[in-house]
């Protein structure tokens, strides 16, 4: 089936509605846009600040949910942008540009889709669920501990992870140790039968889902989580080693993530590239 984007993609100006903590270390942000903007799951925007305080180049984030002209994101705070972007309150203006990328697949009317999202890896699964989830779909989410799992974006269909387990909300249950451990023990997954795994969050989490998935003969999808400087596959920095065989001596080719991505089918990443993180790593 392709992956290939549906949408358009339109440059918008739009000011903050809401920008807010929804656990320990996951902050959502809700856009105002100047016009509705359509996405499908798995795609993501190039986000900036406006005046003085702009970046030179745009951050990347995968859309958690679009609701008319308004858009969320989910996001932590890990450099100068987003440490930025924490500080933001309503009526701020940003700039927008997107939907970009190629996204998950729809679903298969003959085949159960297994989610897996970790940390601010959820918004490309979760907008996933939400537009097409199942009865017979499973989704899992890990995180750090229970304060960082933003519950409140979770309903009572998802299985939880968390590295380390501490104080539960009333009325929730979590499992102690990695999200891709809580597949794999999963007993309605341990029947035969085929599986398509659909995967967004660090690349440990990634590897292990693409493991996971070629032990059971499952199709994979991952979301990588690259450094996108353009967005539009021009700066070159979000590059990612793919199989063809057509490209060279060691049937290798670098593809652009924002472009060609952020969705790839597992079985083509060369996990082999030196330099690359491989596929039997082990962390």
């Amino acid at each position: 089936m392709s992956l290939i984007s549906k949408t358009t993609i339109l440059r918008s100006e739009g000011s903050v509605l809401g920008n807010i903590p929804v656990s320990s270390g996951l902050l959502r942000l809700d856009l105002e846009l100047d016009q509705p903007v359509g996405f499908l799951p798995g795609q993501f925007a190039m986000l900036n600040l406006t005046g003085p305080l702009g970046l030179v180049f745009s951050r990347p984030f995968s859309i958690l949910a679009s609701d008319g002209d308004v858009l969320s994101f989910l996001y932590r705070v890990v450099g100068r942008g987003t440490s930025v972007m924490a500080d933001l309150t309503p009526t701020a203006a940003m700039n927008c540009l997107g939907p970009l990328g190629r996204p998950f697949p729809e679903p298969d009317p003959d085949t159960p889709t297994v989610l897996i999202g970790g940390g601010v890896g959820l918004p490309p699964v979760a907008a996933w669920y939400a537009r097409y989830g199942r009865a017979r779909d499973t989704a899992f989410f890990g995180a750090r501990d229970c304060q960082d799992v933003p519950w409140d974006l979770l309903d009572e269909r998802w299985r939880i992870s968390v590295d380390r387990m501490t104080e539960l909300p009333a009325g929730r249950e979590a499992w102690q140790g990695l999200v891709t451990e809580l597949v794999d023990r999963d007993p309605e997954l341990k029947a035969p039968g085929k599986r398509r795994v659909l995967a967004c969050g660090p690349m440990p989490l990634l590897r292990a889902a693409a493991r996971l998935a070629a032990e059971r003969r499952w199709t994979c999808y991952l979301s990588l989580e690259e450094h996108m400087g353009c967005g539009y596959g021009v700066c070159k920095g979000c590059v990612v080693p793919v199989l063809e065989p057509a490209a060279g001596a060691d049937g290798v080719r670098n593809a652009t993530c924002c472009q060609e991505g952020p969705v790839f089918r597992a079985e083509d990443i060369a996990w082999q590239r030196p330099g690359y993180p491989s596929f039997e790593q082990v962390d």
